[in-house]
């Protein structure tokens, strides 16, 4: 184990303590174009990790198309959602899928869009909010 996988668990408790809110992921399943519900070969699990929410900027292009004359386009600005989990500590994480849903302590509901490791000890998963 070198100093930076020492560091990384170290420093990832201190986050998950000062900063992570609990939450509880229900697997589910889905044909393509289908609604989601619950999986029957997978239990829900309960979890910590770290929520953020950042602005995201898209332009979307307006006016003539034809690359003519002048182009306007409008900055849309929309939400990124990610919630950061320690591997080492919920491994359970690693075996998260497209679409499960996760509920906050608050009673916020996500669905999982992507999931990425970092890398190190944590997996970062995309997510939108369900209203």
């Amino acid at each position: 184990m070198s100093i930076f996988d020492r560091m990384d668990r170290a420093t990832s408790r201190v986050i998950d303590r000062l900063h992570g809110m609990r939450f509880v992921l229900y697997p589910q399943t889905s044909t393509p174009n289908g609604r989601s519900e619950g999986d029957a070969y997978r239990n829900s699990w309960i979890g910590k990790g770290v929520l953020k929410r950042l602005p995201a900027y898209d332009v979307i292009e307006i006016g003539k198309r034809n690359r003519t004359g002048h182009d306007f386009q409008t900055p849309v600005v929309g939400e990124k959602i990610e919630l950061s989990v320690d591997c080492h500590r919920y491994p359970e994480a690693a075996k998260a899928r497209q679409r499960d849903r996760i509920e906050t302590d608050d009673l916020r509901k996500f669905e999982i869009i992507s999931i990425q490791p970092d890398g190190l000890s944590r997996t970062v998963f995309q997510l939108i909010e369900l209203r």
